[in-house]
């Protein structure tokens, strides 16, 4: 008796590229954002304490989820014909620009809430 054979979509092997090399990117997203909350303005290396780790995991978890709209981007690009990996770097970096003002904010406003 035959397997039953699982044919996959044609647009499946693009959307999986797109995908992993948006996760890849996702580390460098991360970092960065990362080095601007434990470096704040003076220039000074601080750990956040303990009572701090719930409000930036939240930060954390609301920054990873604006980062799905960069795929998502790239992939109805690519289903329009632009393929190309100057559109992703475009994606990321206008992400990451939005992004920094918004962990800056995010910060700034916890801030005020705890004084």
């Amino acid at each position: 008796m035959r397997e039953p054979q699982t044919t996959h979509p044609a647009w499946l092997p693009a959307l999986r590229s797109i995908l992993l090399r948006w996760e890849r990117l996702r580390i460098l997203y991360n970092l960065v954002l990362l080095g601007l909350v434990l470096l704040p303005t003076g220039g000074s290396f601080q750990l956040p304490s303990l009572s701090e780790l719930p409000v930036l995991a939240v930060g954390a978890v609301l920054a990873n989820l604006c980062y799905l709209a960069g795929p998502l981007a790239d992939a109805y690009l690519s289903w329009l014909g632009l393929r190309s990996r100057w559109v992703t770097a475009g994606l990321f970096a206008g992400g990451l620009l939005i992004s920094i003002p918004l962990v800056y904010m995010f910060g700034f406003s916890y801030a005020l809430m705890m004084s």
